[in-house]
């Protein structure tokens, strides 16, 4: 621009002063032929090489880093400016790398963070290096690695922390006292005392031997249970509640529980549905099997269809058998007895089936303390119209728990705690 400015200005100048002409002439032919020798100069060099490095497992709030490696296999340093398009979700700047000079013969490798705060698989745009000719008049563009996938899971990390790796901590913390029944099970449970009466062969030893007294080992018997998650995908599900969504959550709430009942030694399983079954895990009973989960949850989206609960009632009878708990993380509005009280309940005749609701912020404009909105009459209606829709689905939830069904129905960012709680009650409590 600075070029084209000089010049229009010179044309101006000729145009008063006439005599100038030959010398802008000259000019421009002299500038014509050094464009030529550089862009020949430049056409002689070898062409870069572009690589994208990216990390091979990237998850939603946590810092990653992508680096571009660019190769100069010329005999002459390269000047050049890098550029790579990467979505907004990613980074909240495009990276850009101006001012970068790579050696003859060498590479550099250039690093930028990103984090992700979208689940499922990333596509990236291409990477750009701009190379400046050895005059400088002309720049060449290179052009690699469009189409890219970034695969971004949800965040399980935490769940891998010392503290999270230690049950019995956990439950002590959340003031969970669990009701034991000791017992000829395989589980141990504590020592005490040996007292007259007690089975010689639950002597403890070593124990007896330390502490210079007979100790027996006392067990409890295994409780261990079969779980089933099942997250709705409908288009209620894609509802966004501040940057993220509702179905964000429930993967939320559904790893939290699938770690803590896989810890806790049950079998847990996994159904991904709306109006079709989009995924389905059978149960497993290891801590290792949460990459599974992981993995599942990984390219989960709403869909713009209604659920149909029934497709979940057939599923879950055609595959789990036994009686398990099947907890159902969903959302719904406005729907009849039939699409789902009726299969619930039908459900629930096998299994102790748990409905997690996930509450829309709108009704908290119902809430006696919230301040009627500046908009006067319409907000009143908002607030009659709510008001129905909640009776509504109250009376749902009152039919679904009178079906047999637990129910909870809170905001979307409470329910990962809230079913931690309700699952170590039902784990942890009275036989039912």
């Amino acid at each position: 621009m600075g070029a084209a400015a000089a010049w229009t200005a010179a044309a101006m100048a000729v145009v008063v002063w006439p005599a100038l002409w030959p010398a802008l002439a000259g000019g421009l032919v002299l500038l014509g032929a050094l464009a030529a020798w550089d862009l020949m100069l430049l056409r002689r060099r070898p062409p870069l090489g572009l690589a994208r490095r990216l990390p091979g497992r990237a998850f939603v709030g946590r810092e990653a880093e992508i680096g571009l490696t660019v190769e100069n296999p010329g005999r002459e340093p390269v000047a050049l400016e890098v550029i790579d398009e990467v979505p907004a979700d990613l980074a909240a700047e495009e990276p850009h790398f101006a001012g970068v000079l790579v050696p003859p013969a060498a590479s550099v490798t250039l690093c930028y963070p990103i984090r992700p705060s979208v689940r499922g698989d990333r596509r990236l745009g291409p990477q750009v290096a701009l190379e400046a000719s050895p005059l400088g008049l002309l720049r060449r563009r290179t052009v690699a690695g469009a189409g890219a996938v970034l695969a971004v899971h949800p965040d399980a990390t935490r769940y891998l922390r010392p503290e999270a790796l230690a049950p019995k901590r956990v439950l002590a913390a959340m003031g969970v006292r669990p009701s034991r029944r000791r017992g000829e099970g395989m589980e141990f449970e504590s020592l005490r005392d040996y007292v007259p009466g007690d089975d010689p062969r639950r002597v403890d030893w070593a124990a007896s031997a330390r502490r210079g007294r007979f100790v027996t080992r006392l067990f409890q018997h295994e409780r261990n249970h079969t779980v089933l998650i099942a997250l709705d995908t409908s288009r209620l599900m894609g509802g966004r509640v501040g940057a993220r969504t509702k179905l964000d959550y429930a993967v939320d709430g559904a790893l939290g529980l699938a770690y803590a009942a896989l810890t806790a030694g049950d079998r847990v399983g996994m159904v991904v549905f709306d109006r079709e079954v989009r995924g389905h895990l059978r149960p497993r009973a290891h801590r290792r099997a949460l990459g599974l989960f992981v993995e599942l949850l990984r390219g989960t989206e709403a869909h713009a269809v209604e659920a149909d609960y029934r497709t979940l009632a057939r599923e879950v009878g055609a595959q789990q058998r036994r009686r398990a708990l099947v907890v159902v993380l969903t959302d719904f509005v406005e729907v009849d007895a039939a699409s789902l009280v009726a299969p619930l309940a039908l459900l629930a005749r096998r299994h102790r089936v748990l409905l997690v609701a996930l509450r829309d912020r709108a009704y908290e404009a119902l809430a006696p303390t919230a301040p009627l909105g500046a908009d006067g009459p319409l907000d009143l209606y908002r607030r009659i119209v709510l008001d129905e829709l909640l009776r509504e689905r109250e009376a749902a939830l009152g039919r679904l728990r009178r079906g047999g069904l637990e129910t909870v129905d809170l905001l979307p960012e409470a329910i990962t705690a809230e079913v931690l709680n309700r699952y170590l009650a039902i784990r942890h409590g009275p036989e039912r």
